[in-house]
């Protein structure tokens, strides 16, 4: 091994001083003028830090006692590459010299740079000096990189760099690996789908396939939908999906072990695909080998939705598919619903009263809209303390851009008696924070009239419970503001409100919400 403190000393330290020409010398304006960069190499002794030497052995260039010929560096101006980029920039240097020419390159507008990357190399290419980054070699230098350059305007500046190499060499040491092999053949099936829509017309299919083993999925869904588009000629064009299947020995060659599930998916401007028709099955070893074509071909698997009479999926049996049945899970040929909220009567927990969301939450079988005691007692859920109350409505405050927290409830009534007087019912939910009904108590009922044009609000605590602050808004567009105080009635006193005559204008289509800043337990 050479001793590495002795190779150093035969090494020349060089040291350059920073030299500048002024502005003022110059006589030119910072406005105009460029400025001229220039770099100088340093030696650094690394004998004093030997003992960490080899931590960062990897990072550093062996030395060489051949001339240097040129750098490749790569300057940056904030997050932009000024100088290098996808590669270094090179630069000659001064025959005989460790500093770089003069270089158009490096003629730049003042301002402060970075250098990111220096590297020193001899003429044959070899690197011989390298510029530290960062880590232990950092250590070894006075001024790593990367390195901060202020350049003023009319200098021709000179900028001394620290680079090392590294001369001490250490025995290899390896480690010794073997491989052996444990071989599973994959085989290639494929699918294509075609969908035949109820008009008789043929597509090509957009679907999904999920593949699994013993319940363990290999392939998601997801993850595997084929391409569709539409080809030079303007016509829809649909691919196969394939597919690398484990031939596991396992499993004898007619053992259905490959479990299949392909979903019929909507396509975009070209079909509408009925709800979770999807095709499943079963491939053996044998099964796959079958769809086979030669030594270097496969044919895909066709399957057909809806095709050869098949019909979409309709799992109660009714003749009425489920993407269009009112109650899927419920035999009613009839499709009747009564109340038109879009439950047929057979699955609808209130048959009789508009209730698209069909609440329930005593869990009764009863929804809360036709529950006379929806809480689950004779009087509905009674606040053990004050809190804030707000109306359930169709909308959720977070899905108008009001805020990304607050919780709370717009409805959106929108002639839902055909421009005829009526009556409808609202629950009021009190504590229900980030609009779950969960943490919350069913604690009174706004019951909206309509008569002749007027529109009244009845807002109704349940037995136990008292109101206060009472806030409402009523307008022809949704809320723009979540402060209660900017609502068009903040009467703490009375339970009702009325528009009136301007009203009119509204007509049957309109938002309104009710807030309640004090829902507490009613005073003895």
């Amino acid at each position: 091994m050479k001793n590495f403190k002795n190779y150093l000393a035969c090494l020349t330290v060089f040291a350059l001083m920073f030299t500048s020409c002024s502005k003022d010398e110059s006589g030119v304006s910072d406005t105009t003028e460029k400025a001229s960069l220039s770099f100088g190499a340093i030696v650094a002794d690394l004998a004093s830090n030997a003992t960490n030497k080899q931590s960062d052995l990897g990072d550093l260039p062996e030395c060489s006692d051949a001339a240097p010929s040129y750098v490749e560096i790569v300057l940056m101006q904030g997050d932009d590459y000024i100088v290098g980029g996808d590669a270094p920039y090179r630069v000659d240097l001064v025959a005989g010299q460790v500093f770089t020419e003069e270089d158009a390159a490096l003629e730049l507008d003042p301002g402060q740079y970075t250098l990111e990357h220096f590297a020193v190399y001899d003429a044959m290419g070899n690197l011989t000096w390298i510029a530290p980054k960062g880590g232990i070699l950092a250590q070894y230098v006075d001024a790593p990189l990367p390195l901060n350059i202020n350049l003023g305007a009319g200098v021709k500046k000179y900028v001394d760099v620290s680079v090392v190499c590294y001369d001490d060499r250490d025995v290899n040491e390896y480690g010794y690996l073997f491989f052996e092999f444990d071989t599973t053949r994959a085989f290639e099936f494929c699918f294509f789908v075609n969908y035949c829509a109820p008009d008789g017309r043929h597509y090509p299919g957009r679907f999904s396939v999920e593949f699994s083993i013993d319940g363990t999925v290999i392939y998601e869904a997801e993850e595997n939908i084929n391409n569709v588009g539409v080809n030079q000629f303007g016509d829809n064009f649909a691919d196969p999906i394939c597919f690398a299947l484990p031939d596991l020995p396992g499993y004898g060659d007619d053992v259905e072990y490959l479990d299949y599930r392909v979903t019929l998916l909507d396509w975009d401007g070209v079909y509408d695909a009925p709800d979770n028709w999807v095709i499943t099955g079963s491939l053996s070893r044998n099964e796959v080998r079958a769809n086979f074509d030669g030594a270097n071909n496969v044919n895909y698997e066709h399957l057909r939705f809806g095709c050869d009479g098949q019909t979409p999926p309709d799992d109660d049996n009714d003749g009425v598919p489920n993407d269009d049945d009112n109650c899927p899970n419920d035999y009613n040929p009839d499709q009747s619903d009564v109340d038109g909220d879009g439950y047929g009567d057979v699955c609808d927990n209130c048959p009789d009263v508009y209730n698209p969301y069909q609440l329930d939450s005593d869990n009764d079988g009863l929804g809360n809209a036709c529950d006379p005691t929806p809480g689950g007692d004779d009087t509905g859920d009674v606040l053990e303390g004050c809190e804030t109350a707000i109306m359930f409505g169709d909308t959720e405050w977070t899905e108008l851009g009001l805020t990304a927290t607050r919780w709370g409830w717009t409805e959106h009534f929108e002639n839902e008696f055909d421009g005829a007087d009526g009556e409808k019912v609202y629950q009021i939910w009190a504590g229900a924070g980030q609009n779950n009904l969960d943490k919350g108590y069913y604690v009174g009922q706004v019951i909206l009239t309509i008569t002749g044009g007027q529109v009244s609000l009845n807002i109704v605590p349940f037995t136990g419970n008292q109101f206060d602050d009472i806030h409402v808004y009523v307008g022809a567009s949704a809320q723009t503001e979540i402060a209660p105080g900017v609502f068009d009635n903040t009467d703490g006193d009375g339970l009702t409100y009325v528009e009136g005559d301007d009203f009119a204008e509204v007509g049957n289509d309109f938002w309104f919400t009710v807030h309640i800043g004090d829902a507490c337990p009613a005073e003895d």
